[in-house]
């Protein structure tokens, strides 16, 4: 076989593997048949893995940090606000990167959610809008979370509108 004709045909096998087009076991006897068993290589999953696992650990302890920054710290509050607003954005990015490994996608969208839950909560009482606005813009965001749960059959998003609507209900009673 020529070999530019070889080499284009191993571009396109390696192709189709990365982008999932045939399953790896496909990609690697196709790549062993065109390559006499030399073109053959083991990707690094071991440190892909590691640094996936690392950056989950990182989007779930944004949750934590956001409470420290707007409760704890003596801040300016557009500092907090913007603090926050780049860690939701990092949740984004998060939600993205794992959308394409397809791992560990349900930890930047629960964090999002929360994330976005705590600003939505923050911006109210920094522009001292009336409590009423605030269980409003809390029953929107329960609503959606329920209505994703709901199309993308991802049961936490489900429960945590759920109980929280249960939360803000009891809230209005005891007030």
């Amino acid at each position: 076989m020529n070999k530019l004709r070889k080499e284009t045909l191993i571009q396109e096998i390696n192709y189709w593997k990365r982008n999932r087009i045939l399953p790896d076991q496909y990609c690697d006897y196709l790549l062993a048949l065109y390559t006499e068993g030399e073109g053959v290589t083991q990707p690094a999953k071991g440190s892909r893995k590691l640094f996936s696992l690392l950056f989950a650990c990182l989007i779930s302890l944004l949750v934590p940090i956001t409470f420290l920054v707007i409760y704890f710290t003596q801040m300016p509050v557009h500092l907090q606000m913007l603090l926050v607003t780049f860690f939701v954005l990092l949740s984004i990015f998060g939600y993205f990167i794992f959308l394409k490994e397809g791992s560990y996608i349900h930890i930047p969208v629960f964090v999002l959610a929360l994330l976005i839950l705590i600003l939505s909560i923050n911006l109210i009482e920094v522009f001292s809008f009336q409590l009423p606005l605030t269980f409003i813009i809390i029953t929107f965001q329960t609503l959606l979370w329920f209505i994703i749960g709901y199309v993308k059959k991802w049961y936490y998003l489900n429960i945590s509108a759920i109980i929280t609507m249960v939360l803000l209900v009891a809230n209005i009673i005891l007030m």
